[in-house]
């Protein structure tokens, strides 16, 4: 069903019908229908040729992540200890605080992540704006995520945060990128968090650039945020 929901997922990121992935895979319209609900299971030749048709990884339909209280212990080096971190960011192009889904999978030798940009709800991921797809490293002070939009492959995002030092649930990051309007290289102050925050002044005065931020910046000439 994980498999089958991932399909669903990126072929309706590249805009594909069920005809139009059906007819690159060289199966029926119906048993990809099947594929997609889990109804029947894909075998791995069948696994390979969705993941070439759709222009993914094998790995990105294939990340399951454990049902909740089933997640593995987190090393000591890593980020937030669970799967999934809430980051938000103001936009003031649209004058409004943007949620975003992050998710984490830290098994294997080369971590990955999932990130879901501009969400109505956090109970659809699959709503997203905009999805991305890649990598994530984890150092003890810091963790950073690559990513890769996954309808235009010229488009990368990182995003990069202080490890929290104590129990804090929330740490403020810096999410940078190319934006589309204006068309700008850009770095945007976010905050990361283990719970749902509430949406409210407190979270928005919290992203907006302060005085603080902006002396900052000016002293070192480079967006850069401090932390709570």
């Amino acid at each position: 069903m994980h498999v089958g929901s991932r399909i669903r997922l990126y072929r309706k990121v590249k805009h594909y019908t069920l005809t139009d992935l059906a007819e690159r895979i060289h199966k029926s319209k119906a048993t990809l229908s099947k594929y997609e609900i889990g109804e029947i299971t894909v075998d791995v030749e069948t696994l390979f040729d969705i993941a070439a048709a759709l222009g993914i990884t094998v790995q990105q339909l294939i990340d399951y992540y454990p049902a909740a209280g089933e997640e593995p212990e987190a090393s000591g080096d890593s980020f937030f200890p669970q799967r999934r971190i809430y980051v938000y960011f103001y936009d003031g192009r649209v004058k409004k605080i943007i949620r975003n889904l992050l998710e984490v999978n830290r098994e294997g030798a080369a971590p990955s992540a999932t990130l879901y940009y501009d969400l109505n709800s956090f109970d659809k991921p699959e709503s997203c704006r905009n999805l991305y797809f890649g990598k994530a490293e984890f150092f003890d002070t810091v963790s950073n995520f690559m990513f890769e939009s996954q309808s235009n492959h010229s488009e990368r995002v990182t995003l990069t945060a202080l490890n929290p030092f104590d129990r804090s649930t929330e740490v403020l990051g810096m999410l940078s990128g190319m934006s589309r309007y204006p068309l700008l290289p850009i770095s945007i102050k976010c905050i990361l968090s283990e719970e749902i925050l509430t949406e409210d002044d407190q979270l928005h005065e919290d992203l907006i650039l302060n005085p603080k931020d902006m002396k900052l910046i000016r002293k070192l000439n480079m967006f850069a945020v401090e932390q709570f």
